[in-house]
């Protein structure tokens, strides 16, 4: 039971927080990061979660460099 997802940040490929920087609902279907800092390469994955709080692997990894 899909309950919505969780978005984790890095500036460095692997080193995610434990705690995510949003949690969105399964009716997301976007999701705008903020603050990022110019000059920075900023790295991505998203989990699932269902009602219960299982949460799922991290997603493959996405990159942004920001110029």
């Amino acid at each position: 039971d899909l309950a919505g997802y969780k978005v984790y940040r890095a500036t460095a490929s692997g080193a995610y927080p434990p705690t995510p920087i949003a949690t969105v609902p399964k009716t997301a279907s976007s999701y705008v990061a903020t603050g990022l800092q110019v000059g920075t390469t900023y790295f991505f994955v998203i989990t699932s979660y269902d009602s219960t709080g299982n949460e799922s692997a991290h997603s493959n990894e996405v990159s942004k460099s920001i110029f």
